[in-house]
């Protein structure tokens, strides 16, 4: 949907259609009215149905590890990892919507810890492994640990440290209690992913009416920061989960810092976010991206093209990597480095083509100081 089907629908600016298609300088001054009916079109094409399929697919992950635990082996041990895929897809696709019930009790950290902070992940879990403490298992006893063990890093190591099989599960005590923690971590994914889900649902309507919201405290304001939340996403790819990765040279390489590197999973979430990142830039489902409120001009169009130019490239050169990630570094150093640069271009149209043609200042984000 580009500048012209908003206006159409009514989405108008304060500006009319001819006005904005003479703008001879890209600066566009938008209206609370205007945003409040972009909010709303966002929410009903983007937001509520990625934050859907992250419930869904999270409470599916709880669903499937209480099957497996019931009677461990090796057909069940395969469908609960592919439950964590689904459920790390669903994550890919909602993981830049972060203003709002994803920032808010740390949801973010206690979903996904990652990038993880001196292999505090496994050191906890260890400790929790090695203790056995049935209270832990409880409802509601993992959300009040650290936010290292409550998530999807933590079931990924429980279900894909090396070595691990069926057998991991059963055997006694300690196998037991392996797959009973999984279940009460999923357990806890699943209801953080609900707290999202619900939060977004009570939140739709006071963004819509240009109430103040924890996305912002006027419609204006939540469009700002939800772009700043895909300017620290996109960073998020580039330098978190690409470049640390693939170090400066090869020399500097530190592949095992991937994400989900264990599960293979590391290529699927950078091309996630990626399609992501695209969606909200340019819609998805008929509904509008930030690019739809640039103007109606030969710089608007320019720039909705350069977008939608410059994430295909990334995608396809993601796409290219015939192996996982961590081998790819090792072994096809370059196709790497081609997604790099690729993924390094899609970031400087969001840091630098669009926001000024949509009236968007960028200040500091959540990364800078890290």
């Amino acid at each position: 949907m580009n500048r012209r089907t908003l206006l159409t629908h009514g989405l108008a600016f304060g500006v009319g259609a001819a006005v904005l298609a003479s703008l001879p300088l890209p600066a566009l001054a938008r209206t609370a009215d205007g945003d409040r009916a972009f909010l709303s079109a966002l929410l009903s094409s983007h937001i509520t149905p990625r934050i859907g399929t992250l419930a869904a697919t999270t409470a599916g992950l709880h669903t499937a590890l209480d099957r497996f635990c019931a009677a461990p082996d090796a057909a069940g041990l395969t469908a609960a990892r592919a439950a964590f895929a689904a459920a790390m897809d669903g994550w890919a696709g909602a993981q830049h919507l972060r203003p709002g019930p994803l920032l808010l009790e740390t949801r973010t950290d206690r979903f996904a810890f990652w990038p993880e902070r001196r292999n505090i992940v496994a050191r906890q879990l260890g400790q929790i492994l090695n203790a056995r403490d049935p209270k832990l298992l409880e409802p509601g006893a993992i959300a009040k640990q650290s936010a290292a063990v409550q998530g999807m890093t933590a079931l990924e190591r429980l279900l894909h440290d090396d070595g691990v099989t069926a057998a991991s599960f059963t055997g006694g005590e300690a196998g037991a209690f392996r797959c009973t923690l999984a279940v009460a971590v999923a357990r806890n994914a699943a209801a953080i992913a609900t707290e999202v889900r619900d939060g977004w649902a009570g939140l739709a309507p006071k963004l819509t009416a240009g109430e103040a919201t924890p996305v912002g405290a006027n419609p204006t304001e939540a469009v700002n920061n939800l772009y700043a939340s895909v300017v620290t996403m996109t960073q998020i790819v580039v330098d978190q989960k690409l470049l640390i990765p693939l170090g400066a040279s090869a020399a500097e390489a530190k592949p095992g810092l991937a994400e989900a590197v264990r599960a293979g999973r590391s290529l699927a979430m950078i091309a996630g976010n990626l399609q992501a990142i695209r969606a909200i830039m340019l819609g998805e489902a008929g509904g509008p991206g930030f690019a739809a409120l640039a103007p109606d001009n030969a710089a608007g169009n320019a720039a909705r093209a350069d977008a939608a130019k410059a994430f295909d490239a990334a995608l396809a050169a993601v796409k290219a990597i015939d192996r996982p990630l961590d081998r790819a570094i090792a072994e096809t150093r370059p196709k790497v480095e081609v997604a790099f640069k690729a993924a390094k271009a899609a970031q400087t149209v969001v840091n630098f083509t669009l926001p000024p043609l949509i009236d968007v200042t960028l200040g500091f984000n959540e990364l800078d100081g890290d």
